[in-house]
């Protein structure tokens, strides 16, 4: 069939393109309700391009241009391959994969999409491959009553994270950021406190908000070599070093707090703990958003038609507002 698909042609160039795709015996045909930009689409939209080859692989395929992308979505499915026996058309399903979802239809293979739990709203089943990423690493960030507890960037993850770990008992969430209007959205979902980095030596604040110690947990949210030296030195004696960003440059650290300090490291990458703990996990993480105990729809901030994509783009890249943009077929 042929669809219109979203094209990267070079750096920050962008463009709608009409392609024919075709589910092979394996694959699944999905007609695309939305699909999410996140921030692997971003540094890919700004030519930061990941290591690509052997244990660092994580393109579906070898990037070049022209390259088609995108991996948040959710649809229906509407053709099965012959060979297909976990779906059938009319389910939903949330993408989990390089399967180029900025388009109106995409092809996957059953390992790279999950099922929609019902009742959950199409806009957050579209979200549900970020939304159970962020939810997994609050679960198994090893938050504990009374904590404190600093989530490194307000984005999109860190707002869910920084929910989760309210949920859990922490008595204090601490969340660090340069934007003041993502500080603030923070503050209204439950946000103890503030930190703008960019005005406050974010360092000296949690320390001051922590007596001195540290904060029980912190979790890296931000996805720069300048984050994870603030998680590193903020983190408390015996405390707990959360990684949530897919760094995909080099950066220098001295982890010798690690052993001194006695620090529990923990990685909270759901998408890359393979595919049966994702089964298993992934309803786990969407269960507290069907029930109603994490906002997901105030951090959607932006929505455009895919043929606006370009516009998209720009406001996902530039507009300090944006956390979530949506992009509809």
């Amino acid at each position: 069939m042929i669809v219109n698909s979203a094209c990267l042609t070079g750096v920050r160039a962008i463009e709608v393109r009409q392609r024919e795709i075709s589910p092979g015996p394996d694959q699944i045909l999905v007609k695309t309700h939305a699909a999410g930009i996140c921030g692997q689409d971003k540094n890919l939209y700004n030519g930061i391009i990941p290591p690509a080859g052997g244990l660092n692989s994580e393109m579906r395929t070898p990037f070049g241009y022209p390259y088609f992308f995108g991996h948040e979505a959710g649809g229906t499915v509407v053709e099965v391959g012959a060979n297909v026996r976990g779906y059938r058309q009319g389910d939903r399903v949330i993408a989990f994969g390089w399967v180029e979802t900025y388009s109106d239809y995409f092809v996957a293979g059953e390992d790279d999409l999950e099922p929609a739990p019902d009742g959950l709203d199409m806009d957050l089943v579209a979200l549900g491959e970020p939304i159970g990423c962020a939810v997994f690493s609050g679960l198994c960030s090893k938050v504990q009553l009374g904590d404190t507890v600093a989530v490194i960037g307000m984005g999109f993850a860190g707002q869910v994270i920084a929910q989760v770990a309210k949920k859990k008992g922490a008595h204090r969430v601490i969340g660090v950021d340069v934007v003041d209007g993502k500080l603030a959205l923070g503050k209204q979902l439950g946000l103890d406190e503030a930190i703008n980095s960019s005005e406050t030596d974010p360092l000296a604040a949690i320390l001051d908000l922590s007596g001195g110690e540290g904060a029980d947990v912190v979790v890296e949210v931000a996805g720069t070599g300048e984050a994870v030296q603030l998680c590193n030195d903020a983190v408390k004696h015996n405390g707990t070093l959360v990684f949530y960003s897919w760094i995909t440059q080099d950066i220098k650290l001295n982890i010798s707090r690690w052993h001194n300090n006695s620090l529990q490291v923990v990685n909270t990458g759901l998408v890359h703990h393979g595919v049966l703990q994702r089964h298993i996990w992934v309803p786990q993480a969407l269960r507290p958003v069907l029930l109603g105990q994490l906002d997901i729809a105030s951090l959607i901030t932006h929505t455009f038609p895919l043929a606006r994509i370009d516009e998209a783009m720009e406001v996902a890249n530039n507009d300090p507002a944006a956390i979530k943009v949506l992009l509809r077929p």
